[in-house]
């Protein structure tokens, strides 16, 4: 116990020295310049003109991070016009080398369903029981029909729609 109120008395008698130096000064030192603003010297040293300094390099280190996201920036724009004019080249060279391709498969699918529209406003055909393929504007008809007037009447319905290039009649005639 002895021991403990020692150490006690001890640590009062000691803690108004903790805010001193070896010489006796305070470590930490606050007043007023001659203009009136606020000054902490810390052993001695003014703070604020380390913070004014700190303040300086933080604000170069900012302009420097600044400078470089802006180079960044105008790097990134560069890219992505360059990529924009590549990706007009390829979808030119696209529209110029498939699309007669995707617009010839089109007219000829556009065709089919044009004769085969035809054919099944015809009530002397029967259209349902004729096939209908188109390939390069030629068609060729297939199935089976009752009468030769049938299958006649298809081919005539086929030749006169437009787009049609040839008709090939495969249609049989024959049974119900």
């Amino acid at each position: 116990m002895k021991t403990r109120t020692f150490l006690l008395v001890l640590a009062v008698a000691l803690l108004p020295l903790a805010g001193c130096d070896h010489d006796g000064r305070e470590a930490v030192e606050t007043g007023r310049d001659a203009q009136g603003r606020a000054t902490v010297h810390v052993d001695g040293k003014e703070v604020q003109r380390e913070v004014n300094e700190a303040g300086e390099h933080m604000e170069r280190g900012a302009e420097e991070v600044k400078a470089g996201a802006q180079q960044a920036g105008e790097a990134l724009q560069r890219g992505a016009e360059k990529a924009g004019a590549a990706l007009e080249r390829g979808a030119d060279k696209v529209q110029r080398e498939v699309g007669p391709v995707v617009e010839e498969a089109l007219d000829d699918a556009t065709i089919t369903a044009k004769v085969k529209a035809n054919l099944i406003a015809d009530p002397e055909v029967r259209a349902l029981s004729i096939d209908v393929d188109t390939i390069d504007g030629r068609v060729t008809l297939q199935g089976k029909v009752a009468t030769e007037g049938q299958k006649a009447e298809a081919e005539k319905l086929a030749r006169i729609t437009p787009g049609v290039r040839q008709v090939l009649n495969l249609i049989q005639v024959g049974g119900s």
